[in-house]
């Protein structure tokens, strides 16, 4: 399995190949690995073995090698670790969810990656009555050791990290060379891992934080909506998490401010059920058909024992 790696990334790089393919030939890459000894002849193999062969030059082949090199070196000097979707600690939920990411990079305890998660989202910009549950939601998720998967964005984010001191799986939208150095804490830290669906030296965009946050949806068994308007803060999240048969929580806002314009999308979400919750998310092709998600109602602080202990069954 030494150039495993090395052969997905050299493919990606190929034109006309992508996590689809890979998927596609899970059986024929592992063929390849067991039965060649270098990269170049490993793509070869699996090229062969899906009749592509003719359609991949040796110079695209070489070409593609070299950026799958740069890539790895660079992971190796900022001790970023690549999983690709055949090792065993690449997570469940991304590989059952398959033509997404046949590869991911992280830094920390990537043994986290499979744990039964949590997501939490919300605006970047919470009012006080946000920012307070928020910071009681990361209170009883450190009592109750509950990992949480957070995206790296100010807000509600930075509100449930004021008070949490557990285990949680943040996700970036960007290259994880651009935000962590080779010595940082986050190497060795046990309780925390950030992972990425991006090659070093990617930088973030709005496409980018579309993808980190469908990343957000795929690694959480459940989601919580603390407070949004709606945005694109959260929308995102949501659009690919409801499609998904796993459970959203929607808190209620306090009744003095269920008018307020920064919770006009919980309140969408609580007045209208699936109906509403596709109005939020504005995708074209969500409907009452592609929604799978089940939608709880979180009044209170005391609501959240079932929920966040009523756990699904496991990727």
């Amino acid at each position: 399995m030494n150039h495993l790696n090395s052969i997905i990334l050299s493919f990606l790089n190929i034109k006309g190949y992508s996590h689809k393919f890979l998927f596609r030939y899970e059986k024929e890459l592992l063929e390849a690995v067991n039965e060649t000894t270098s990269v170049f002849e490993g793509i070869t193999y699996v090229l062969e073995k899906t009749n592509r062969i003719l359609k991949v030059t040796s110079d695209e082949i070489n070409s593609a090698i070299e950026k799958a090199k740069a890539i790895e070196k660079k992971c190796t000097d900022y001790n970023i670790h690549i999983l690709n979707f055949l090792d065993e600690d690449f997570p469940a939920s991304v590989k059952n969810n398959h033509n997404l990411w046949s590869v991911l990079f992280t830094v920390g305890n990537y043994k986290l990656l499979n744990e039964y998660t949590v997501g939490i989202i919300g605006t970047t910009k919470p009012d006080a009555h946000g920012q307070i549950v928020s910071q009681r939601i990361g209170t009883y998720c450190t009592e109750e050791e509950i990992t949480l998967v957070l995206n790296q964005q100010r807000g509600v984010t930075v509100e449930v990290l004021k008070e949490f001191d557990g285990t949680f799986i943040g996700v970036a939208s960007a290259g994880l060379d651009t935000k962590y150095e080779p010595l940082d804490d986050i190497h060795h830290q046990q309780n925390r891992c950030v992972i990425s669906p991006f090659v070093p030296g990617i930088t973030y965009d709005e496409y980018r934080y579309i993808e980190g946050s469908k990343l957000v949806g795929c690694l959480s068994n459940r989601v919580i909506l603390v407070q949004d308007a709606p945005s694109d803060d959260t929308r995102f999240v949501l659009s690919y998490f409801c499609r998904l048969n796993r459970t959203l929580g929607v808190i209620l806002p306090v009744q003095s401010a269920q008018k307020s314009p920064i919770n006009q999308g919980n309140m969408l979400v609580i007045d209208k059920g699936e109906e509403g919750l596709i109005t939020y998310c504005k995708a074209k092709d969500l409907n009452s058909k592609t929604l799978e998600c089940e939608i709880k109602l979180l009044k209170t602080k005391n609501d959240f024992p079932q929920f966040f202990k009523e756990e699904d069954i496991p990727f």
